[in-house]
């Protein structure tokens, strides 16, 4: 079942992070943003549970003056690896505009499977602490 997370998942979420980025991240960043981000109503996070998360997503939306409506951002997608294939990821995903990292080829795949299509290019640049 989809629902909206809870603090009290912050746990399970943190654990699908990790996964997602494929190392720990330091856990008291995390525990402030997603604390914080809680209490955003442009920030949502979405969870699939079964018993336990399964699945995780996060989403901004973004209100841009040259475009005529708010648009949205996956800004992370995970699903327990041994849950995949399961359309767990798709559920999360439906009808929602996504951005995505240049490297994550398989997402790439799976969003084009869904029906999105490639329409622009996003740049990022690290800023100093």
């Amino acid at each position: 079942m989809i629902e909206y997370a809870k603090l009290e998942d912050k746990e399970e979420i943190y654990n699908l992070i990790c996964i997602l980025e494929n190392k720990k991240i330091k856990k008291e960043h995390f525990d402030c943003v997603f604390e914080n981000f809680l209490k955003d109503k442009d920030i949502i996070y979405l969870v699939y549970r079964d018993k336990k998360i399964e699945g995780f997503l996060s989403f901004k939306i973004n209100h841009y003056l040259h475009h005529d409506r708010d648009t949205g951002e996956i800004v992370e997608l995970v699903v327990l690896p041994e849950k995949r294939s399961l359309k767990i990821g798709k559920q999360l995903i439906e009808k929602i505009e996504l951005s995505t990292s240049t490297y994550r080829k398989d997402a790439h795949r799976f969003y084009e499977r869904q029906g999105y299509e490639k329409l622009h290019y996003n740049y990022t640049k690290d800023l100093d602490d």
